[in-house]
């Protein structure tokens, strides 16, 4: 019968994955997942993700018309699934802990969606380092795909931060670069860049109990406490007289009302956060001590905000002026002075493939991630269009509740440096400003037509930008 086919199937797997565990394992609990309601638990997200699968072609993350359970249903086929589910970490996460963001149904409450949407987009986390070689054959293929990598390709090894190679060289070599892409504040309204780390020797934030928190708080609030951070603060503005930063614990966050956080608000530095009350199950979102070990730095004219152990030890966050929105280069000039300063002082958990380790699997790598909110009269009035085109140039486009503004920021920033990532965002979103003034300007039939031909191509994003040059050059 079925049933004992079943039975007999989990059995194999079962004796399987203990052949598998071998005694030099030091990242599993080299134990099995018996627990017959957690399995039950998987067995029904597995169902959800394959009836999201596409029956035709394949949705890829970056294809910008897919959602978590369609690109982790594209990944988590039947046999790798049965291959895994009965694995644990050796900090007792098993699958449904990686997966819970694309499955879970979240409470009808926005704040909580958009911590979830914008701090886990591929739908999964990593609520410890070893997820990424415990459920490999399940993470790698997802990892690739979500950073716009060959899954077919072996990954390769992720190159030296340009902070850390900065951080070999003085201060005088390093100047501001400026860098305007939307000089005339026609359609860029905000813009963020953000940069995650996480201390060698410790565990992510979610595993921590206090006192660890309340190390790992210590360690990077006294570096950033310092009088040569500082200056390194006072210089990176020095038409404002801020003198350094103070630091605020994610109480004083919290509470309301905060003037701090409202303060946060306005300069576009505030990240989403989430009380314990507005979700079921918080913990698995911040562990158990939630919110106590956690604060942040915040300079003094409020455009530099240095979280710490809000998902990863360390999130950086810089905001673009509010006098000049597209004046992207300056922010991460800033940003590159403040995470060279930082990699000096610390230490942080590198992985030769997958770069710097992070809670949140898009950030892998070089752990930054750059962000505007633009307005597009023009494009947005084809959304499938400006998807596509955000899509072959490297961008994830989100949708926000004005259909003519939309959040764009880059996917890849794995087996790429820092810079690399940045030079790529400049030159595609300086393209999709160009086209976007170049429909608003002319409006005419004969430009609609001809981007509706380039958008609705198949994908292959060599050919479509050269079929965007071209046209560019025809329209200048």
């Amino acid at each position: 019968s079925q049933y004992i086919l079943n039975l007999i199937k989990n059995i194999y797997f079962s004796y399987y994955n203990v052949l598998c565990t071998v005694p030099d394992d030091r990242v599993s609990s080299r134990r099995n997942l018996d627990i017959p309601e957690a399995l039950d638990t998987l067995e029904r997200c597995y169902r959800l993700l394959a009836s999201a699968r596409p029956i035709r072609t394949p949705l890829s993350a970056s294809s910008n018309k897919s959602t978590p359970p369609h690109v982790l249903g594209r990944f988590l086929k039947r046999q790798v699934f049965d291959l895994i589910k009965y694995r644990i970490t050796k900090l007792d996460h098993n699958l449904f802990d990686v997966i819970w963001p694309a499955v879970k149904k979240l409470p009808d409450n926005r704040n909580v969606v958009q911590i979830v949407e914008e701090d886990f987009p591929g739908g999964v986390t990593a609520p410890d380092y070893y997820v990424y070689e415990v459920f490999t054959e399940f993470m790698t293929p997802l990892i690739k795909d979500l950073h716009n990598i060959n899954i077919n390709s072996d990954f390769p090894q992720h190159p030296i931060s340009d902070f850390k190679k900065n951080s070999l060289l003085s201060e005088s070599s390093q100047p501001l670069v400026e860098i305007n892409i939307d000089s005339g504040d026609d359609f860029v309204l905000t813009g963020t860049m953000e940069c995650s780390r996480n201390l060698s020797g410790f565990e992510l934030p979610l595993n921590l109990k206090i006192g660890k928190l309340e190390f790992v708080e210590r360690i990077i609030t006294t570096v950033l406490m310092r009088d040569d951070f500082a200056r390194i603060i006072e210089q990176l503005s020095p038409e404002s007289d801020q003198k350094g930063g103070s630091y605020y614990t994610l109480n004083e966050i919290l509470e309301k009302p905060s003037e701090i956080c409202a303060a946060l608000a306005a300069t576009g530095v505030l990240i989403s956060l989430c009380e314990r009350e507005e979700i079921d199950d918080c913990n698995r979102l911040h562990g158990k001590q939630w919110p106590y070990g956690r604060g942040v730095f915040v300079s003094d004219d409020k455009t530099v905000a240095v979280w710490i152990n809000v998902h990863d030890h360390l999130r950086v966050v810089t905001s673009t002026p509010a006098d000049a929105p597209g004046e992207i280069g300056l922010t991460f000039s800033k940003l590159s002075c403040i995470m060279t300063y930082l990699h000096e002082k610390l230490d942080f958990v590198f992985d030769e493939k997958l770069g710097h380790l992070s809670s949140r699997p898009t950030f892998l790598g070089a752990g930054i991630r750059f962000s505007l909110i633009v307005n597009f009269p023009g494009l947005s009035k084809d959304i499938d269009n400006i998807k596509h085109l955000c899509a072959v140039r490297g961008l994830q486009y989100r949708e926000t509740l004005s259909p003519d503004i939309a959040r764009i920021s880059n996917y890849q920033c794995l087996s790429i440096t820092e810079s690399n990532c940045f030079n790529d965002f400049v030159t595609a979103t300086s393209n999709l400003l160009h086209l976007e003034k170049d429909v608003s300007m002319q409006n005419s039939a004969h430009i609609t037509t001809m981007l509706s031909n380039i958008f609705r191509r198949k994908r292959s994003s060599l050919a479509d930008i050269h079929d965007i040059e071209k046209f560019q050059a025809k329209t200048n």
